[in-house]
C-alpha cells in the first residue's frame, strides 16, 4: 500500500460522506485502488456517522476503506494517533472530515512520494464556508511550490505549517513510535510530525492545488484556544524534538512570529484578558528559558513593525 488517507471524525456525518464520495471518485479516476486506502475512526459520534459509513462501504466495495468506531470519546489527539497506528501505507495523508483535497493534489502527491527522499508534503489552503463557498483568506496560495532538503533549515521553514492537518502527507515509518518515544502530548501533534519529518527527509511545499478548509464558528468547534492561544500546546512539540535548546528556541520564536494573532486575538475581548494571555504565553511551561527572555521584546517589535507597515 502506497498511501493511507487518515480521517479521524466526530459528529460530522454529512461532511464525512461528501469527503468519502469525492475521494472514491479520485481513486477510480486515477486507477489507484491498489495504492490508496482510507482509514476512518469514529470518535464515538452521536449522529448517524456509523450508519452512513457502513452504507457507503456497501456501495463502494472497490474502495479500500477501513472503518473503526471508538467505544468512548478518546479526544482529538488519541483519535489522530489511532488512525496513524492503523495505517498500512508507506505514506499517510491526514484529512479533516470537513476539509477537501483536489484530484490533482492527490496525483501530484503520489508522484512526489515515488521519490523516497520525500518525507513530507505540505499544501496551501483556502477557507470555505459550510456550504462549500470560498471565502477570503488562505495560506500560501500565492507562493510557488518549493522543495526543501532535510535538516534544520527545512524544519524552521515548515514546522509551523503543521498546525493545519488537512492534506499533510508524511512518510509513516517510525512516526507513531517517535511520538511515544519522545513523550509528546498535545492536540497539535501534526507540528511534531512535520518537524521530525523535515529533519529526517526532504519536504515539498506543494501550493498549486490548495486544500479547501471548512471554517466554522468557534462555538461550533470541539475545542477552543484557551487562555494562551494554545501556544503552550504547540511549544510541547518543539520542546520534545531531539534538538539543542537554542534550536528549540528558534522554532518557538519563529512560530510566534508566524502566528502572533494567537496573542492579539484576545485584544478584541478586553485589555485585561489580553494581558492575561500575554502572561500565560510568557510563562508557559513548554517554552524555553531563552524564549521567555526574548518574548516581551518580540511582541513589542512585531507590533511596532505592524504599525509602521500600516501607516
Amino acid at each position: 500500500m502506497l498511501i493511507s488517507i487518515l480521517l479521524p471524525t466526530y459528529n460530522r456525518a454529512p461532511f464525512l460522506i461528501k469527503n468519502l464520495e469525492m475521494l472514491a471518485g479520485y481513486i477510480r479516476k486515477g486507477n489507484l485502488q491498489d495504492k490508496v486506502e482510507i482509514v476512518v475512526s469514529n470518535n464515538q459520534s452521536i449522529d448517524k456517522t456509523e450508519e452512513k459509513v457502513k452504507l457507503f462501504q456497501n456501495k463502494n466495495t472497490d474502495i479500500q476503506l477501513r472503518y473503526f468506531t471508538q467505544t468512548e470519546n478518546i479526544g482529538l489527539e488519541k483519535n489522530a494517533l489511532f488512525v496513524l497506528k492503523e495505517a498500512k501505507g508507506e505514506y499517510v495523508m491526514y484529512l479533516g472530515d470537513d476539509d477537501y483535497i483536489e484530484l490533482d493534489y492527490m496525483l501530484e502527491s503520489i508522484k512526489y512520494i515515488n521519490d523516497k527522499t520525500i518525507h513530507c508534503i505540505i499544501p496551501a489552503n483556502k477557507p470555505i464556508d459550510i456550504k462549500g463557498n470560498e471565502i477570503t483568506g488562505g495560506r500560501d496560495v500565492n507562493l510557488q511550490t518549493k522543495k526543501y532538503e532535510s535538516g534544520f533549515n527545512n524544519c524552521i521553514a515548515n514546522a509551523w505549517r503543521g498546525h493545519q492537518l488537512s492534506g499533510l502527507v508524511l512518510k509513516r515509518e517510525k512516526l507513531y513510535e517517535s511520538y511515544l518515544k519522545y513523550n509528546v502530548n498535545n492536540i497539535y501533534l501534526f507540528i511534531f510530525f512535520v518537524s521530525l519529518s523535515s529533519l529526517n527527509g526532504d519536504t515539498v511545499h506543494l501550493t498549486e492545488y490548495p486544500v479547501k478548509i471548512t471554517v466554522v464558528p468557534q462555538t461550533s468547534k470541539d475545542w477552543n484556544y484557551g487562555k494562551d492561544g494554545l501556544l503552550n500546546e504547540i511549544f510541547d512539540n518543539y520542546k520534545k524534538l531531539p534538538l539543542s535548546n537554542l534550536k528549540k528556541t528558534k522554532l518557538q520564536l519563529h512560530h510566534y512570529r508566524k502566528q502572533s494573532w494567537r496573542l492579539w486575538s484576545y485584544r478584541k475581548q478586553s485589555n485585561k484578558i489580553f494581558l492575561m494571555a500575554f502572561m500565560n504565553i510568557w510563562l508557559s511551561k513548554n517554552s524555553t528559558f531563552v524564549f521567555k527572555l526574548v518574548f516581551p521584546f518580540l511582541v513589542v517589535s512585531l507590533k511596532s513593525y505592524g504599525i509602521i507597515r500600516k501607516y
